[in-house]
């Protein structure tokens, strides 16, 4: 199997070219090498927040067995006509999402189109709960916006980061690669509660979780 390569950058995010995953991971390297990543909170239009549990075999030691975000990955290189291409945020994402939990995810590049989109399908969720009908457009595929991209460096990791909100009309997943064991949906406050009783989770859930609030607050409330 050939060794999976991933996007060495700078800390703004400028790339500097392909670096073995395993390198990039290992310990004393980590913390000084920044890689790119693709990071999302998944919402549902249901109002709660997706969480994984991370398979504790498929993992190194800093998420095995933890609780993360909505989905996650490294964007790598492919190959085509034997020449390397990184993939981009949205590439990975979609990759990551159909991969990880079985979502077949549509990326939305303008923020207007994407709010827009967003509150027909928190619309249509309410109205379909309700005994009065109202005509919506089929509302079937989840949708994602980056609304962030941010350097983001601890003493264990220093990855440059594209940050995605993806809302799915359903929550009804599949765990194609083995890389996710479980998953739990939780309001905003059950999460909030989770984050402050529980231990067991991945580093950056906080952080990722209060900014796709501060999103969601500011356009789909």
């Amino acid at each position: 199997m050939a060794e999976e390569l991933i996007i060495q950058c700078d800390s703004q995010g400028n790339i500097l070219g392909p670096i073995s995953k395993l390198k990039a991971h290992a310990e004393g390297f980590r913390e000084k090498h920044t890689h790119y990543a693709t990071w999302s909170m998944i919402f549902s239009t249901s109002r709660k927040y997706g969480i994984q549990l991370k398979n504790p075999k498929k993992h190194d030691k800093h998420g095995a067995g933890k609780w993360d975000m909505g989905v996650a990955g490294h964007n790598c290189y492919v190959s085509k006509n034997s020449i390397l291409n990184p993939m981009d945020f949205s590439e990975t994402l979609l990759k990551e999402a159909q991969e990880e939990v079985g979502l077949n995810v549509k990326v939305i590049t303008s923020l207007k189109e994407f709010v827009q989109l967003a509150k027909i399908y928190l619309t249509s969720s309410s109205s379909s709960s309700s005994s009065k009908k109202v005509q919506q457009p089929d509302i079937q595929q989840p949708i994602a916006f980056f609304f962030e991209k941010f350097h983001y460096q601890t003493e264990i990791n220093n990855e440059y980061v594209g940050l995605a909100f993806i809302l799915t009309p359903t929550t009804e997943l599949e765990f194609k690669d083995q890389e996710v064991v479980d998953f739990q949906w939780l309001s905003p406050s059950e999460l909030s509660a989770f984050l402050k009783e529980n231990k067991n989770y991945c580093s950056p859930l906080p952080l990722v979780f209060k900014k796709a609030e501060k999103f969601r607050k500011k356009y789909l409330q």
